[in-house]
């Protein structure tokens, strides 16, 4: 009767173990795909001639000829006026604000729907176009790792510069930035409106981006592609083929920056389980040894 009981005892442990373990996987499977649907969020600042960069650059006003091409000769970047038609009256100034706030609006509108166009897209390593255009050109490019918090080798802050050049005068170009895992392409940049002037080495643009959420620990190539403004076309871009900085780079998101502490965490949460499961077996293995016992102290009193 006694061994039967034990056997009871034993079979009920087993079960709570079995549901114990399967409650354990539901977690495990509901964490899993928590993570894998995790949103991808990004945050950029742009930066051009060492300062935040805002979107007010105009042209340098110029003759018809040397808008069709530059000829060898860059623009000095250092001309741009948003005021050019500006007059000394009154009325003169009333009108250079007046289509300063107009451009500035249709820049906006511009931006936003580039941003609804490119955000949160994706595109695979085998559609990134060729672009056969030598009007245009990425001249340079540099990748900068800035923050790892962590110190795991993997940086949840970097940035990109480039060296943008065109044959004419001055351009408007916005740029998209992607970074790549897997031949998957995911766009998390839409950069502001801005101006290129031939070949001038001065005029780099830097996009400073901060991984907040949904990148994993990687090593993600970077596709940079540049578009001429006023056309939307495509007009050049740059990729971990042509520029071996964009290979391998290694990034994760902020939310995987604090990797160890989060592994503590989920030690502590199943070690909770684990020592109810040793007590209570360490338990049912003193109580077996009190019921089987007696019976053989019983015995040897028998044959004596």
């Amino acid at each position: 009767m006694k061994i039967q009981s034990a056997r009871t005892i034993l079979s009920t442990i087993a079960l709570l173990a079995l549901l114990s373990a399967h409650v354990d996987a539901q977690t495990n499977t509901k964490d899993t795909s928590s993570t894998a649907s995790e949103n991808k969020e990004v945050t950029s600042q742009e930066y051009r001639y060492d300062k935040v960069y805002t979107p007010l650059e105009q042209p340098t006003p110029v003759s018809g000829a040397d808008t069709e091409s530059l000829t060898g000769q860059a623009a000095d970047s250092n001309s741009p006026s948003p005021n050019a038609d500006f007059s000394e009256s009154s009325n003169g100034t009333s009108h250079a604000t007046s289509n300063l706030k107009s451009t500035l609006d249709t820049q906006d509108l511009k931006t936003a729907q580039r941003v609804q166009k490119y955000a949160n897209t994706t595109k695979l390593s085998s559609s990134i176009t060729v672009v056969s255009s030598n009007e245009f050109w990425i001249y340079d490019s540099w990748v900068g790792l800035v923050q790892d918090i962590d110190y795991d080798g993997y940086y949840s802050q970097f940035s990109v510069e480039f060296d943008a050049d065109t044959i004419f005068a001055n351009v408007p170009v916005y740029a998209v930035l992607y970074l790549g895992r897997n031949g998957t392409y995911d766009a998390i940049h839409v950069s502001s409106e801005f101006f290129i002037y031939g070949e001038d080495s001065t005029d780099s643009f830097v996009i400073e981006s901060t991984l907040v959420s949904g990148f994993p620990s990687y090593d993600y190539d970077i596709l940079l592609e540049l578009y001429d403004a006023q056309t939307e076309q495509l007009v050049a871009f740059s990729d971990s083929y042509d520029n071996p900085e964009f290979a391998f780079v290694p990034l994760e998101s902020e939310t995987n920056e604090y990797v160890v502490e989060e592994s503590v965490v989920i030690v502590q949460e199943h070690g909770g389980s684990l020592s109810w499961m040793t007590l209570f077996f360490g338990f049912l293995m003193l109580l077996g040894r009190a019921l089987v016992k007696p019976t053989t102290n019983k015995s040897k009193i028998v044959r004596s």
